[in-house]
């Protein structure tokens, strides 16, 4: 490596541990104690991209097991618990008295009088989901108290702690690492960078080619492409690169913390991801490639700024201006421990070429370049798509395409790549269907056929319903109820459980309550699995009950199972 190289990495290492030196020593005379008695090995770094936001804690692992007891890092107290099938589970949020606020999710259950609380509490609301903002009074905590035990419940696909730690007056998400010994996390494996793509702007800055990922190679610590490079009609382009990071002694993908973009001596672009804002974290869409997560190929992080994402993490917009000839660019990626790997990427630019958008004139299609900054919509026969202000990233070319005549299909799409939507976007279908109007659905069916019912409303013309995401989008009838069948009861018994796995077709399941001699009883929903779980309490006493399941779909379709059992 070059001497002015070696300079320029270590100014770059430079400034980058000073800002992580003056934040984490802040943060570290927190004196805050670990959450659990096990080593931070990590399944699940903070800041990492997922689809919809950012991961906003760190996950601890659990070596597999459910029930390792948690604490409270500090003085404080609880200020808030959620019992939900999905996201944290179960979760409990501590108030501090030092001005954070520390976060603990997938717990299989709480400890003694917290435990005995919630329990009442499902009983007087009669509900199995709960989301509690507790008085200061009620349960205060010192530090190293045991509060819960680890689990797997909610979004969780194994067991782990989830761990926040965020600053009480912004509600932001802050790195827990920044709070403890630099040797209690471990890692000295910088990230793995695999791929690389040019996204291609014509001189007005509108997207006109996307290329395939160029596969990265690794020499002498320095990862290259395997081809070279070579672009015609490119006059300024953008980049965006796959990879990840592992901790020593995991196999687990965590994210990237840092990317920092030189072209010859200059930074031309930088991002610092350093806290989480719950109010943009669904910008994570813009932060990374969408196109290539949603069609499972890893996480590309996007090194430049679309102009709707307002996030900020980043130096500048990543806008890279290619004279003709060769252009040297070098990207240095780190972790959370400063690790860092080095891409040398030489691009040529031979020539200039206009180029010129092609749009469909198939009569079943209607094409238009839509405003990211404004309102604005297609329509196409039946049809129509309203985005509103800001709901996209950027202005890009939409087509809505009759796709099935007699079904009236419509796909909203772009050409090159799936788009993602910061805003639900408004979809209105005219139909004059008068049988069962009240049980039909609009439906939104992704590039892999999965369907979705999206919640649907009507009126004599027309049906409406807002989607998150774009797709194929079409009416579809529900009158399908939701299925329950109770498992292995006798076995169950014997657990002290009851469990019934509940499905359902389209609209998806919108209420579960379960009954012992028509009197209810609280029933976990473990969403992923499709199960139902009763643990017997002191509202089922020994002898013969009567059980009742009952589960309504979100178009009002309604089952029920009735079974005569002894306890």
């Amino acid at each position: 490596m070059k001497i002015k190289n070696i300079i320029r990495l270590l100014y770059t290492m430079c400034f980058l541990f000073s800002n992580f030196f003056l934040f984490s020593q802040e943060y570290r005379n927190s004196g805050f104690s670990k959450p659990m008695n096990l080593p931070f090995k990590l399944a699940g770094s903070f800041g990492e991209p997922r689809k919809d936001h950012f991961h906003s804690g760190i996950d601890i692992k659990t070596n597999g097991v459910e029930g390792e007891p948690v604490f409270a890092i500090g003085d404080g107290y609880i200020s808030r618990i959620r019992v939900s099938p999905y996201g944290y589970g179960k979760a409990i949020y501590i108030t501090h008295t030092n001005g954070f606020t520390s976060v603990y999710g997938h717990l299989s259950k709480f400890y003694d009088a917290i435990e005995k609380y919630i329990h009442a509490q499902h009983y007087l609301l009669k509900k199995s989901e709960l989301d509690l903002t507790l008085d200061a009074k009620l349960f205060s905590v010192k530090q190293n108290d045991i509060i819960a035990f680890s689990g797997n419940t909610g979004g969780s696909t194994a067991p782990h702690l989830h761990f926040e730690i965020r600053n009480t007056k912004t509600e932001h998400a802050l790195n827990p690492l920044d709070f403890y010994p630099s040797n209690f996390y471990v890692d000295t494996i910088p990230p793995q960078l695999n791929r690389i793509k040019i996204i291609s702007l014509n001189d007005d800055g509108v997207y006109y080619s996307i290329s395939d990922s160029f596969r990265l190679k690794k020499e002498n610590n320095i990862y290259k492409p395997f081809d070279s490079i070579l672009l015609r009609n490119e006059s300024k382009i953008l980049i965006s690169l796959e990879g990840f990071d592992k901790q020593d002694n995991s196999e687990n993908k965590n994210g990237i913390k840092t990317i920092v973009i030189y072209k010859d001596d200059s930074v031309v672009f930088k991002y610092n991801l350093d806290d989480v804002d719950f109010s943009s974290t669904r910008m994570c869409n813009a932060f990374i490639d969408y196109n290539e997560m949603m069609n499972n190929n890893g996480y590309f992080y996007n090194c430049y700024k679309l102009k709707g994402n307002q996030l900020n993490y980043y130096s500048s917009n990543g806008l890279l201006s290619l004279p003709e000839g060769e252009n040297r660019f070098r990207i240095y990626c780190f972790d959370y421990n400063n690790n860092v790997s080095e891409i040398r990427l030489n691009i040529l630019r031979d020539g200039d070429m206009a180029t010129a958008l092609a749009i469909n004139q198939d009569s079943n299609v209607v094409s238009k370049s839509v405003s990211f900054i404004k309102e604005d919509s297609i329509l196409n026969s039946s049809f129509k798509i309203k985005f509103p202000a800001y709901s996209l990233y950027d202005n890009i070319l939409l087509e809505v395409a009759k796709v099935n005549i007699s079904q009236i299909t419509y796909a909203v799409s772009n050409s090159q790549q799936l788009v993602p939507l910061h805003k639900p976007a408004k979809i209105e279908f005219k139909s004059y269907i008068k049988k069962n109007r009240n049980k039909i659905v609009v439906v939104r069916q992704d590039n892999n056929g999965k369907e979705t019912a999206l919640k649907t409303t009507f009126d004599k013309t027309k049906f409406y319903a807002d989607t998150k995401e774009l797709g194929t989008f079409y009416l579809k009838y529900d009158t399908t109820k939701a299925e329950i069948q109770i498992l292995n009861l006798n076995y169950e018994i014997l657990n002290k459980k009851m469990q019934a796995k509940i499905s359902d077709n389209l609209s998806g399941i919108d209420t579960y309550n379960g009954y012992i001699d028509n009197k209810w009883v609280n029933f976990y929903y473990y969403a992923k699995n499709d199960v139902i779980q009763y643990n017997f309490d002191e509202y089922c006493t020994k002898g013969e009950h009567l059980l009742k399941i009952i589960v309504s779909d979100k178009v009002g379709n309604k089952t029920t199972v009735q079974q005569k059992f002894i306890y």
